[in-house]
């Protein structure tokens, strides 16, 4: 699409809503300033990480879409007791992803994985202040409002139920907001670098795909290998970041998505694509 005088990969739904054409031409202009800084210094260090934190953006949209369908079933079936948890987390996925695509935010060898949920949701609402600070203002508040929400249930078990819970909010909107968020960085990061960057540089170095397959959470060693396949691909056929819509596959997200449904016909299953596109235009 072609907007703020621009050519846009993606089909914005809801983020070039939350503020004027102008504004958002001003906005997309000072963040690729900022891009700039990273681009013009590109070097097979910074290549290999924003490949992995692009790739990681990807996962915690297809992330969010799986817990939103989770929500949808939970209520239909009266396991309501899970929708704070699905409601809450598939936010945060989303407000991660947002963070993991902020130039003034260091990898940090990877440490940026372990965000913590306060700074998550600081950084991500005010970097979509930069559009507009009443709508990040609202935004926030309903983050917050969701994590408190998981919190009660947690930790004080209510006798009441669910009851005591406010449910008056749109979901899908923040969600969406945020996603579209997330894209709108990548697509400029893909400008900046296309402009700025040395090709010779789109490089990844191996040590990026174990990283992100192999960790250790509590002392336990998790390896996936769905994740190393698909890390492995984006180092062989797309060796540098690019926007997230056209990161994205149609065997990662049917992956992805798939490996949550249920083996037994008649139990949980997220359905087929045209299931997906509630909060992202997932592949």
């Amino acid at each position: 699409m072609e907007y703020a005088g621009r050519e846009w990969w993606y089909s914005y739904r809801e983020l070039f809503d939350v503020c004027s054409e102008k504004k958002l031409s001003r906005v997309a202009g000072s963040v690729l300033t900022q891009y700039s800084g990273l681009t013009k210094a590109w070097d097979v260090e910074a290549n290999s990480a924003w490949v992995c934190r692009t790739y990681l953006c990807t996962k915690m949209i297809l992330n969010a879409t799986v817990l939103t369908n989770a929500l949808e079933h939970s209520s239909e079936t009266g396991l309501r007791i899970a929708n704070p948890y699905y409601e809450y987390y598939a936010a945060l996925s989303l407000m991660r992803a947002v963070v993991y695509t902020l130039p003034t935010v260091e990898w940090s060898g990877g440490d940026l994985i372990s965000i913590s949920h306060s700074r998550a949701i600081n950084l991500a609402f005010d970097w979509l202040a930069k559009l507009d600070q009443a709508t990040a203002k609202r935004l926030k508040e309903l983050a917050q409002q969701l994590k408190a929400q998981r919190e009660v249930i947690s930790y004080r078990a209510p006798a009441s139920g669910d009851s005591i819970l406010d449910g008056e909010y749109d979901l899908y909107e923040l969600l969406t907001i945020l996603s579209e968020l997330t894209q709108f960085n990548t697509e400029l990061l893909e400008q900046s670098l296309s402009k700025n960057a040395d090709p010779s540089m789109f490089v990844v170095n191996r040590e990026c795909v174990a990283q992100l397959s192999t960790f250790e959470i509590e002392g336990l060693t998790f390896h996936d290998s769905e994740d190393s396949y698909r890390l492995d691909y984006l180092r062989r056929k797309m060796p540098r970041p690019f926007n997230l819509a056209a990161t994205m596959t149609e065997g990662q997200t049917e992956d992805f998505i798939g490996a949550w449904d249920a083996d037994e016909e008649g139990k949980f299953n997220n359905g087929g694509p045209w299931d997906w596109q509630k909060i992202f235009d997932v592949p």
